[in-house]
């Protein structure tokens, strides 16, 4: 699990996140409670799951306390999606329904906790401490260079499996960040721009292809993406200085 957080006062900080779309009850939630007492800092109120999503999209996030019946995206999409993308964030449901369907779909997506509405101080407190304790026997606080490594890794393996035809929006969306956010964070971390170490992988795909022979020039360029086997040609000189054919003849060395 990977966990964001900030100091206040000397105190660690986990990033929380509440959505509700009642604007009384989503006052409440962020005013009422004494959240930065029990470990926690809100950094985001939302009126329905895709306002979350977008805010997680820029900013990390540990925990999510978020109504079900919500319009745009409920509560349960939002799980879902979470779910799909194998995200760390812990979630925890409001609702005013004790339905079954509900609870099981809860169960199905991995959700902590299910809270009924109106909601007890109590209750909210109890579940809100054994997350802090959760959080704490995680790991190592403010490690988000370790969560970044580990989003690059996760970026890198979709380009890897998806050569000929990814793009920087299809593995953003892959891994759940905005394209701009992305593209941002893949500098930082390798040095190198997305398009840049996308062109990197194709020309060692390509050398490797070569060594291999089994394929002419047009059929490695094709396989790799290139509509054009001269753009292939092109972009393999600039790279090492000869032409895949040169490369070949030199028994791919």
């Amino acid at each position: 699990m990977y966990i964001f957080t900030k100091r206040k006062g000397g105190l660690i900080m986990y990033q929380l996140v509440i959505a509700d779309d009642e604007p009384r009850i989503l006052n409440g939630l962020c005013k009422y409670y004494n959240w930065n007492q029990m470990g926690f800092e809100i950094s985001g109120r939302f009126r329905n799951g895709k306002e979350v999503l977008d805010h997680m999209a820029n900013h990390p996030v540990d925990v999510i306390l978020s109504d079900i019946s919500m319009p745009v995206m409920d509560g349960i999409s939002l799980a879902k999606t979470l779910y799909e993308q194998n995200s760390p964030v812990i979630l925890v449901f409001l609702s005013g329904y004790a339905e079954f369907e509900y609870a099981r779909q809860a169960l199905t997506y991995k959700v902590y906790e299910y809270i009924l509405k109106p909601i007890k101080a109590d209750e909210l407190h109890a579940v809100f401490r054994r997350i802090g304790e959760l959080l704490n026997q995680s790991g190592s606080h403010s490690d988000t260079g370790n969560y970044y490594d580990k989003l690059i890794q996760k970026a890198r393996l979709y380009m890897e499996e998806n050569l000929s035809s990814v793009t920087l929006k299809q593995t953003a969306i892959h891994i759940g960040l905005s394209s701009s956010y992305l593209s941002s964070i893949y500098k930082q971390q390798t040095g190198i721009s997305f398009s840049n170490d996308i062109l990197n992988m194709k020309m060692q795909k390509a050398k490797q292809l070569l060594q291999e022979g089994d394929l002419k020039t047009y059929e490695i360029a094709e396989k790799l993406g290139y509509d054009n086997p001269k753009n292939f040609t092109r972009a393999f000189r600039s790279c090492y200085g000869f032409s895949p054919r040169d490369f070949k003849k030199n028994g791919g060395e």
